[in-house]
């Protein structure tokens, strides 16, 4: 038999995503044993580094961002974030203080690393972690914060032995990998779980909790619950309210505004509570790090984009029952009666029907975005169509990405004039003003969600129009990777 000849070594970035991206037909090989022999012969990048380990099914990302704004605040010098996926840019994954990778470090360490990438037959999630872990130790991080990519027993991710481990929401998602129920979700989630190590979490139900106590157990790992430390709002003229936090060693009052939205306060909490178990004492005085949250927002979750002759747009990636209900409890709360219109895509494996039927509930109209030319997972029309009743169907229409189509399509809604200024175009991602989130009346919103998938589509279309984008200019050359 003739051997398959090896590729020849990356020459550019270009060379290295191509490369990266052919791993996905290794993608499904979940297990530990691959990302260890992996990291040994690489020298182990991940010991020596402390790390602050997510799981979860929804809030991961913002939690993540969170944690790494907090970390800087404390006094930690290089904060690690790596988290998945990326909506325009695959650097985005990998961040030392909001600054993504340089392309340059990527196709050096690759040229090293694929003659033992291509022994091992490592996977695209393998690869990239490891290249996330060689970066953070070349960068000599004094703290890095770690998102699981898929459940968390057996994700690359858990090789590392980490300082924290923190759970946020858990709801079904991947569910053909992960099990189909929220008890076998949990389980995979609640694997991350190290000896010794505390665990932070957000679950309330009593059934999933007995799980991880008994497990925590054995391990002789602190279980640290966030329905034990409450927050609350704090009556007064100002809205949305200020909130105390009751936190493990202080309470905090943070401003109604840091984080309007009911789900990202309760990340926030799980956020705050975290950084208190892993600091072991009360967090510094919040003057210090209340402006650093204001900055630390996850592209495309919840996040609101303004500008002059054009109608506000709200990108969130939610993508599941779970999500999109946080999402529709948002708008419900702080636009009652506001028009809404949604830009959507889904995933086929995901529990597609109630997933739109959900969106449909706070939408006058559903315009669905064909992700398929590009994403093979991406559901087509003519299947949402199918699961739909004749009803639902009249409020939802296909609506391709031709050039120039959503720009057209939006100068068609209505405008809304900007609340606050626009963003500094040369401030880093994590160090961007948050944009104010649109007045009560005025005219339609547009709300874009389903899939990160489609708000990565969406972006590069978008970023020329609204201001808030402009952390992604950096990448505009990497528009059509």
């Amino acid at each position: 038999m003739t051997a398959t000849p090896s590729p020849p070594l990356p020459e550019t970035y270009r060379d290295c995503l191509a490369f990266f991206y052919a791993r996905n037909q290794f993608a499904m090989k979940l297990g530990l044993e691959n990302i260890h022999a992996l990291l040994d012969r690489l020298g182990n990048p991940e010991r020596g580094l402390t790390f602050l380990h997510v799981a979860g099914t929804n809030g991961k990302g913002s939690v993540c961002a969170n944690l790494a704004a907090l970390a800087g605040a404390a006094g930690y010098r290089r904060v690690g974030l790596y988290t998945s996926p990326h909506l325009v840019s695959f650097r985005e994954r990998i961040q030392v203080d909001g600054e993504p990778i340089p392309a340059a470090f990527i196709v050096a360490w690759l040229r090293r690393a694929l003659p033992v990438i291509l022994e091992l037959q490592a996977t695209y999630f393998e690869c990239v972690t490891a290249l996330a872990l060689d970066y953070f130790r070349d960068r000599a991080c004094g703290a890095v914060v770690l998102e699981t990519g898929l459940g968390g027993r057996l994700d690359a991710t858990n090789a590392v032995m980490p300082a924290i481990t923190v759970i946020t929401s858990i709801s079904l998602d991947h569910t053909s990998i992960l099990g189909d129920t929220v008890e076998a979700i949990w389980k995979e989630k609640i694997g991350i779980l190290k000896p010794g190590i505390p665990m932070v979490v957000r679950e309330d139900r009593p059934a999933l909790l007995e799980e991880l106590e008994r497990r925590a157990a054995a391990f002789g790992s602190p279980v640290i619950r966030l329905m034990d430390h409450a927050w609350e709002e704090i009556p007064g003229a100002e809205s949305p309210a200020a909130i105390l936090f009751h936190g493990r060693y202080a309470t905090y009052e943070l401003p109604g505004d840091l984080r309007p939205e009911s789900h990202q306060r309760e990340n926030l909490a799980l956020s705050l509570l975290a950084m208190e178990v892993f600091l072991g004492r009360a967090l510094p005085p919040p003057e210090t790090w209340i402006p650093a949250l204001r900055q630390a927002r996850m592209p495309g979750r919840t996040q609101w984009l303004e500008a002059p002759g054009l109608p506000p747009v709200l990108l969130d990636g939610a993508h599941n029952p779970g999500g999109i209900d946080a999402l529709a409890a948002y708008l419900a709360r702080a636009f009652p009666g506001r028009r809404v219109q949604s830009l959507f895509a889904v995933m086929k494996d995901k529990d597609y029907a109630a997933v739109c039927r959900r969106v449909l509930g706070f939408s006058e109209r559903i315009l669905f975005v064909p992700l398929g030319d590009e994403f093979p997972r991406a559901l087509a029309f003519a299947e949402l169509e199918a699961a739909l009743s004749p009803a639902e169907r009249a409020r939802v229409e296909a609506f391709p990405l031709a050039p120039g189509a959503l720009e057209a399509w939006l100068r068609s809604t209505g405008p809304l004039a900007p609340r606050v200024p626009a963003p500094d175009p040369r401030a880093p991602f994590l160090g961007a003003p948050r944009p104010g989130t649109p007045r009560p009346g005025g005219d339609d919103l547009v709300v874009a969600c389903g899939s990160l998938y489609l708000l990565g589509k969406l972006i590069p279309q978008l970023t020329p129009l609204y201001p808030g984008l402009n952390w992604f200019r950096q990448f505009t050359d990497e528009f059509d990777c």
